[in-house]
């Protein structure tokens, strides 16, 4: 779906994360006429899918949580509003921010984070080691790891097409991957299935520590359905685990609000519903003001 969708090169308001707070935010971005996109994952909102009853939806007693989601794509079916699914590796801030994903790049001068939490934590030594061999887009950084070794830790099957490409470039790739069924994966691959206890290096990724051995490497890539927000947006103020907002779901960086689980708890819906409509409207608020300052 993301690889026939054509990007515009600039949006007003780009909304990262298609679960019921980005969802609620791109409702109200419609309502009030402003030219947006909403990003997410092939499937939206899977604990909700999952829940066998929601009892304190307002205006909705005892639902299925199916149903409840349901609702929430017809809403926007409805409105015309599409959920593209587009994986974003970067968020630079601007103003305009840039988004950068697998294959392209788009600008946005407001940005919502509605990503929800991650359930894998960071590795030891990933946030560390960022930027300098640890990194989430393989096929963005291939070139670099000509004729080196590198370590794929997949978390789902993403993964495997990023190790093939990269078996074509690197002398050695190493596949950990922490899920089942594996699909094709190139013959040269080596797989490895270990406990992941660090990542290892002063200056530069030196090593990927197993729970058995240790493994020389150049370079370590992850692939998890949702990056940690603080690995999306350098300098991200985070308290205890979760997005540091105020009353108006601003974050620390001008024109970045954050609303939803992944701004703490509690983890609850209708939370999430009014923080994804609250950010829209204080977002609508400073993108009218940029346009009044021009």
């Amino acid at each position: 779906m993301s690889k026939t969708f054509t990007f515009k090169s600039h949006y007003e308001l780009a909304i990262v994360g298609c679960g019921t707070a980005g969802m609620a935010a791109a409702i109200n971005a419609k309502i009030r006429n402003k030219n947006f996109i909403l990003l997410g994952s092939e499937f939206c909102s899977p604990k909700l899918a999952k829940a066998p009853q929601v009892d304190n939806f307002l205006g909705f007693p005892e639902i299925e949580g199916e149903e409840l989601r349901q609702r929430f794509f017809n809403h926007l079916k409805e409105m015309g509003i599409e959920i593209v699914p587009w994986k974003v590796t970067n968020i630079y801030p601007g103003p305009p921010f840039t988004l950068v994903g697998k294959d392209q790049s788009f600008e946005a001068d407001g940005v919502i984070l509605a990503t929800g939490v991650s359930t894998q934590k960071l590795v030891p030594g990933e946030a560390e080691l960022l930027g300098r061999g640890v990194g989430y887009c393989a096929t963005c950084d291939g070139p670099l790891y000509k004729g080196k070794t590198v370590a794929i830790i997949a978390y789902d099957r993403e993964g495997e097409a990023e190790a093939n490409f990269m078996a074509d470039i690197c002398s050695v790739v190493y596949y950990i991957p922490f899920y089942k069924k594996i699909g094709h994966l190139d013959e040269r691959i080596i797989q490895k299935k270990d406990k992941i206890k660090s990542i290892k290096g002063s200056q530069k990724v030196e090593a990927l520590i197993l729970g058995a051995e240790e493994l020389k490497v150049d370079g370590v890539f992850l692939f998890r359905e949702n990056l940690p927000a603080e690995q999306l947006v350098l300098d991200l103020r985070m308290e205890k685990g979760a997005i540091a907002v105020n009353h108006q779901l601003e974050t620390n960086i001008p024109g970045l609000y954050a609303a939803g689980d992944c701004t703490g708890q509690p983890y609850q819906l209708l939370k999430a519903a009014g923080e994804g409509g609250t950010a829209a409207l204080n977002a609508i608020k400073y993108l009218d003001t940029l346009q009044e300052n021009k």
